[in-house]
């Protein structure tokens, strides 16, 4: 895992799933609104987070507090580690559960695409994430 500690920043920062996007279609609002759960990749960990405190009503299904809008000054968010992280030039891999899942991903104007390598891990879906930095303040306990 010789990647771990590139100084590469293309991941830094914490991501948020786009909340209109489905398995697997493209959000349809740019991302404009994000998911109430999300991811960071950094330090050799992949991290999953979520916010706090949301009061956003305009989410998929009408549940309130399960979105907010990207554009949002600041957050308070839980996080929670999910694995060992591997991130490669075109790759990130990431150990979990004893089996190392490979996912490819590539960059759109207002998003990145993810997706899981054909041979997936047991907790790994087909299902592909729609991804976008959060680039306001962020607390966290």
């Amino acid at each position: 895992m010789a990647d771990d500690n590139r100084s590469d920043t293309s991941w830094s920062g914490t991501w948020f799933t786009c909340e209109f996007a489905q398995r697997q279609r493209a959000p349809d609002d740019g991302c404009a609104m994000f998911d109430d759960e999300g991811f960071r990749f950094s330090d050799g960990r992949f991290t999953y987070v979520r916010i706090t405190e949301s009061d956003e009503t305009a989410c998929r299904g009408a549940k309130a507090g399960q979105c907010f809008r990207r554009d949002r000054p600041a957050i308070s968010i839980t996080t929670a580690d999910r694995g060992r992280l591997d991130l490669g030039a075109d790759r990130i891999k990431v150990r979990y559960l004893f089996c190392t899942q490979t996912f490819y991903f590539r960059d759109m104007p207002d998003y990145r695409e993810i997706w899981p390598d054909d041979k997936r891990c047991i907790w790994a879906s087909k299902r592909r994430f729609y991804i976008a930095r959060y680039e306001g303040d962020i607390t966290e306990p």
